[in-house]
């Protein structure tokens, strides 16, 4: 039994000792009284009241690269001139991205 009171926070990384496995907890729904449960694998599973309060869990840090499983990532360009400083995984226009005048 933890001592984590239910429902759970939404955005806590919780630290399942059983299974040495981090997980997220990315939504409640009050209707069915269930949790939604991201693994750092980015498995979804739900997690109801019973099964909850019968973990094992600690509070976790997130893994430094926590948003990989789920990560899109958008470019924005302040600057696009020939001669401005960018990090070389976005320097130049892309195939598909209108150059500026």
């Amino acid at each position: 039994m933890n001592a984590f009171g239910w429902p759970p926070q939404v955005g806590v990384w919780y630290l399942r000792w059983d299974r040495n496995e981090i997980f997220q907890v990315a939504g409640y729904d009050k209707a069915s009284d269930k949790a939604t449960i991201l693994n750092y694998e980015g498995n979804e599973s739900q997690m109801d009241a019973s099964t909850w309060k019968s973990l094992s869990l600690g509070i976790a840090e997130p893994p430094e690269d926590w948003a990989a499983p789920w990560e899109t990532v958008d470019v924005v360009r302040f600057d696009t001139a020939a001669d401005s400083i960018v990090s070389d995984d976005v320097a130049g226009p892309a195939a598909n991205e209108p150059s500026l005048p």
